[in-house]
């Protein structure tokens, strides 16, 4: 067991420097100096000379972006907000309770070496995403484990928890919309090396291990009796302290005897009162006895022996003092009251959503009225009921804050017949870099640069400079020098991504890259009317009308943001005349690796001449189209069977 848990971070850490700068000498970036390098190599093989990311052949991992399939489904849990239900389960057999931690399910696979090789969140519990690149940056999780010679016939699989400590997350609250999407929204980034300094913040908490022999799963029996320890949840979880996860925060312990509901309601009210450096979203009660909790079994969704306790939402009286509202970039006005302050769930709550026109009228709400409001974890506060009404009645807005007159639409107020409403662009400028997917621009930061004067359209945002940003409140040289690169970073545009970026009506993500397949460049895009969509299928015509005119109404921001951008051509469903004369005709092709553009781009081009795109590299495979070489099973494989290997560049130059 490893004793040293500050030498253990000061490894992994070191480990992530080395598996950044190695990422960037292969991509042509390097920072450092080959003696620099070198260095870091050295000591790292002086700490720890089995250390995976020494053996690594380039830096690239097997297939990151592809999903991989969980041997053992990773459900949910069944939830209760009921103390008397949760009395009754407990009732059963002796439980352990611990925190349900606000993050994001991981699972970590270790191979027989006890070598960390993969890791991947939980999705849909079947299948989730490949993660392992982000995850070698988080410096808790150890890369090899703590085995002995006799666990050479067995891989481990360790399942926890990922989470944003709270005493770190303030250094990064400008980056990211809420502390709840902090994590998926990290781990969900393709470029890793823009999150690095948030992965390296990023902790993991054990609650389960599973052991594979012969690639199944053991038993509860089994599993005890190979680890020599009793047969309790405890006991798994301080056998994982001995493979190395020396850093488990968790809050666990076994519950003593609770004689009546009273007893387990004040239970409860102690347990959220502990500190902790984590949020959670409730408690986890699990039978302790890990046979009996097998042999409960599972439904299609959550395991029979585990169950979440999760309070309802916390409430409180308060007074609205102003009813604000704001113009998104559809037009639709929204409400939000500003209250009296109070303190809900540990939070200083001075504002409420209203949602929209006919939730005020229904709701009799105005300034002056007495409501009462609902926090519950990260969710927006928001007026669940009236009190007791203001002296006078709200009158809704007839007028949006450009001047044009609004339009009522069912629910709503929206502001049509201005197509340049300022306050509607500035929803549109929030939308613009959400959509591009900027790392470490969030829409806080967006909003700074707006309210500075510096942007009245997205072609403005490339026109940022390091002195700009300066000048606003918040920004230092660094975060003002991180900002602008990202920008400037984001100026080659897939046609897709470019269309769905303008915020066009009925221009969601999906209906855009149906647009960018068909026409296939910007020039063919500006030049289609609203019958070229109509003949398409899941285009309605009402739906057509709005996305063109809306096209159209773009056409001169369009027009600036080509000064600044290339948007590049779709060419997912690129046909020739005559596939036979195709190189790739009739080839069976893998494709690993980092790619430029999204694999299924590259799938629609192979279909289309003939070729097919596998998932794995046989002696029938024809093909393998690799950036560079890798530690990957592909890459070796390949070499293996002396197939073919070519760069994407050389892969592309067969579709020109």
């Amino acid at each position: 067991m490893v004793k040293n848990s500050s030498k253990n971070r000061y490894v992994e850490e070191l480990a992530s420097k080395i598996l950044q700068h190695k990422k960037l000498y292969y991509l042509g970036k390097s920072s450092i100096s080959d003696i620099e390098y070198d260095a870091l190599e050295n000591e790292l093989k002086k700490l720890a000379p089995n250390h995976p990311i020494l053996s690594f052949v380039g830096y690239q991992f097997d297939e990151i972006s592809n999903k991989v399939s969980h041997e053992v489904p990773m459900l949910s849990l069944a939830k209760t907000y009921s103390v008397d239900d949760l009395y009754d389960f407990i009732q059963k057999s002796f439980c352990v309770a611990m925190d349900k931690i606000d993050g994001m399910a991981l699972s970590l696979e270790y191979d027989f070496s006890g070598k960390l090789f993969r890791a991947s969140t939980r999705g849909n519990g079947k299948a989730g995403e490949n993660v392992t690149e982000h995850i070698c940056h988080i410096t808790n999780i150890p890369k090899i484990l703590n085995i002995s010679s006799k666990d050479t016939n067995y891989k481990f699989e360790i399942r926890g928890e990922v989470y944003f400590p709270l005493s770190d997350f303030n250094g990064f609250s400008d980056r990211f919309d809420s502390f709840r999407n902090a994590v998926p929204g990290t781990l969900g980034r393709k470029e890793v090396e823009e999150a690095l300094d948030v992965l390296r913040v990023l902790r993991f908490c054990v609650y389960d291990v599973l052991i594979f022999k012969n690639n199944n799963p053991l038993s509860a029996k089994e599993f005890f009796t190979y680890i020599n320890k009793n047969n309790n949840y405890l006991d798994k979880i301080k056998y994982s302290q001995e493979l190395g996860f020396t850093d488990n925060t968790n809050i666990l312990e076994k519950i003593d005897q609770i004689n009546n509901v009273n007893e387990l309601q004040e239970y409860i009210t102690t347990w959220y009162k502990k500190d902790r450096n984590y949020q959670i979203d409730g408690i986890v009660f699990r039978y302790g006895d890990e046979i009996l909790w097998e042999n409960f079994g599972n439904t299609a969704h959550h395991p029979r022996g585990s169950i979440a306790f999760k309070q309802a939402g916390e409430t409180a009286e308060t007074e609205i003092l102003a009813i604000e509202e704001n113009v998104g970039r559809s037009g639709k006005i929204t409400f939000r009251a500003k209250l009296k302050t109070v303190e809900l769930s540990g939070a200083k709550i001075s504002y409420a959503t209203l949602h929209n026109a006919e939730f005020i009228e229904e709701g009799n709400y105005a300034v002056g009225a007495k409501v009462e409001i609902i926090r519950s974890g990260e969710v927006i506060p928001a007026i669940i009921r009236l009190i007791e009404p203001a002296s006078r009645a709200f009158n809704l807005p007839e007028f949006c804050k450009c001047g044009s007159k609004l339009t009522r639409q069912g629910p709503d107020l929206m502001c049509l017949d201005n197509p340049v409403c300022n306050f509607k662009d500035q929803e549109s400028l929030v939308y613009f870099v959400s959509a591009l997917d900027i790392m470490g621009v969030s829409d806080k930061i967006v909003l700074k640069i707006r309210d500075a004067g510096l942007v009245q359209e997205p072609a403005d945002f490339y026109k940022l400079t390091e002195e700009d940003l300066l000048q606003i409140e918040g920004f230092a040289k660094k975060s003002s020098e991180n900002v602008v690169k990202a920008i400037q970073n984001a100026r080659k545009i897939p046609l897709a991504k470019f269309l769905t970026s303008l915020g066009l009506k009925r221009g969601g993500a999906v209906k855009c890259q149906e647009v960018a397949r068909k026409f296939e460049s910007l020039e063919n895009v500006l030049k289609i009317d609203a019958e070229d969509l109509k003949v398409e299928k899941g285009w309605a015509d009402k739906s057509a009308e709005d996305f063109i005119e809306s096209l159209k109404n773009k056409r001169k921001i369009i027009i600036n943001l080509l000064k600044y951008v290339e948007v590049l051509n779709d060419e997912s469903n690129k046909k020739i005349s005559n596939q036979n004369s195709h190189p790739f005709f009739g080839k069976n092709i893998c494709i690993t690796g980092s790619l430029s553009r999204p694999r299924d781009e590259y799938k629609f081009m192979l279909e289309n001449v003939g070729a097919k795109l596998v998932s794995s590299v046989s002696s029938k495979t024809d093909l393998l189209v690799c950036n560079e070489s890798s530690s990957s099973n592909k890459y070796k494989d390949a070499i293996k069977f002396g197939i073919k290997i070519i760069t994407e560049e050389e892969f592309l130059r067969n579709f020109n």
